[in-house]
């Protein structure tokens, strides 16, 4: 199952990525998250791991990540190291005038019984998904 959307933020591209790059603004922005937090010492990078809890119909759902790719002022990479179901995504900034654009790609791949569910995931996930990245962009643009 793959998401991909994207969003246009009215604030410098320095400033979209250090914030989405502190993981502790993660509960900020995504509704569902109730908490996350790097577990390794320094600032994003490749071999960067850290862990969220989401709020998953009710129930705290732990996963752990790690960031397999960054590339400072275009993109990073991430994938779940322990997840129920197992996931990889890019985020990726790129200057437009008055901006910065915030393109997510964020594959899920559900295993088992879960595999049989996959379009029920999607259909929840993709609306949720896509508020999330607005949430963002009012959040930061009512910062200017």
């Amino acid at each position: 199952m793959q998401i991909e959307h994207s969003v246009f933020i009215k604030r410098p591209l320095t400033e979209v990525e250090a914030y989405l790059t502190d993981i502790s603004n993660d509960s900020e922005w995504q509704e569902d998250v109730m908490e996350s937090a790097i577990t390794t010492e320094g600032g994003i990078g490749e071999g960067t791991a850290g862990y969220e809890v989401r709020s998953v119909m009710g129930f705290p759902m732990r996963t752990e990540w790690i960031v397999t790719g960054h590339n400072p002022g275009k993109s990073y990479t991430f994938a779940s190291r322990e997840s129920m179901i197992p996931y990889e995504g890019t985020v990726e900034f790129s200057a437009e005038s008055g901006g910065t654009r915030v393109a997510y790609h964020f594959t899920m791949k559900p295993e088992g019984v879960l595999g049989v569910l996959d379009p029920l995931i999607a259909f929840a996930f993709t609306p949720r998904f896509r508020k999330n990245l607005e949430n963002l962009r009012a959040l930061l643009e009512s910062r200017a």
